[in-house]
C-alpha cells in the first residue's frame, strides 16, 4: 500500500515568449496503485518546443490506461510509447516548413505497485532520495556527460561548464531513438523530483538535496527550488515535480 502527495511548478524563462516546458501529473494510487509523472522540455533555440512538449505529455496521457496495466512489460511499454510520439513530432515537422527541428527533452516516472520505472531521454533529471541517500537516477544526454563517463570533468563541475546546455538525443532529434530506463523497489519513505535543466544548470545537488530534507510541504519545497534558481540566475524554463511518498510493508523482513 502507497501514500503519496506531489507538487508540480513551472515557470516561464523570463526571456522567453512561451514556457516550453510541459508536465504530466496522473496520481490513481487509491484506485489502480499506479501514477505518473513527467516533465518535457521543448529544445531551446528551435521553434515549436512547446509544441513537441506538448505532443508528448498529451501521448502519455491517452497510454496511461495501458501503461498501468503493462505490469510484466513496462521498459517495452514505454519505449514504444516514446517510439510512436517521436515518430508523431518528425511526420509534424516535415508537414510545418516553420517547425523543422521540433524537438524536446523527457524525463518520467511510472509507480506501480511498490514498483517505480524512470525514463529518459534529454537532459531532464530524476532525483531520488530515500534511506540510501540523495542521487540522481538517469543520465544527460549532452557533451558535458560523456565527459563526466570519460573521467574528464567531476560531476560537481558539470553546472559550471559553458556548454551544459548542449544535449545529443531529444524526441525529435532523428528517426530511431535510445530512452534510458531504470526501476527499482519503493523502500518505506522515498522522495522522487522531477526537474528540467532550468533548475540544475544553475542550483547544485547539494541545494536540490537540502531543500528536499526540510520540513516543509511539497509544495514549498518547490516554490523555493524555483526561487533559489532565480536567484543564481536563471532565464531557462524552470519546471519542478516533487513526489513523497511512503510504503506501508505488513512483513518486518521484506
Amino acid at each position: 500500500m502507497l501514500n503519496i502527495e506531489y507538487w508540480s511548478i513551472s515557470k516561464k524563462g523570463k526571456n522567453h515568449e512561451r514556457n516550453e516546458d510541459n508536465s504530466l501529473n496522473i496520481s490513481q494510487i487509491n484506485m489502480f496503485n499506479a501514477a505518473l509523472f513527467m516533465i518535457c522540455d521543448g529544445v531551446g533555440g528551435y521553434a515549436g518546443g512547446d509544441i513537441a512538449s506538448k505532443m508528448i505529455v498529451s501521448k502519455f496521457e491517452t497510454m496511461f490506461p495501458t501503461l498501468r496495466e503493462s505490469v510484466n512489460d513496462v521498459e517495452k511499454e514505454i519505449s514504444q510509447i516514446l517510439q510512436e510520439v517521436n515518430n508523431d513530432i518528425l511526420d509534424f515537422s516535415s508537414k510545418h516548413q516553420e517547425y523543422p527541428k521540433l524537438s524536446s527533452t523527457i524525463v518520467g516516472l511510472l509507480i506501480i505497485n511498490d514498483k517505480y520505472y524512470a525514463f529518459s531521454i534529454g537532459d531532464s533529471r530524476v532525483y531520488l532520495r530515500d534511506k540510501i541517500g540523495f542521487r540522481q537516477i538517469n543520465e544527460d544526454d549532452s557533451r558535458v556527460w560523456q565527459r563526466f563517463k570519460d573521467g574528464l570533468i567531476k560531476k560537481s563541475e558539470i553546472i559550471n561548464q559553458n556548454d551544459k546546455n548542449l544535449i545529443t538525443a531529444a524526441l525529435g532529434f532523428k528517426k530511431e531513438i535510445e530512452p534510458h530506463h531504470y526501476s527499482g523497489t519503493l523502500k518505506e519513505y522515498f522522495q522522487f523530483i522531477l526537474c528540467s535543466d532550468g533548475l540544475t544548470d544553475f542550483v547544485s545537488e547539494g541545494d536540490i538535496e537540502k531543500c528536499l530534507s526540510e520540513d516543509k510541504s511539497t509544495r514549498d519545497k518547490s516554490i523555493g527550488l524555483i526561487n533559489r534558481a532565480l536567484l543564481k540566475g536563471s532565464d531557462d524554463d524552470i519546471s519542478i515535480t516533487i513526489i513523497e511518498g511512503e510504503r506501508e510493508i505488513n512483513n518486518r523482513f521484506q
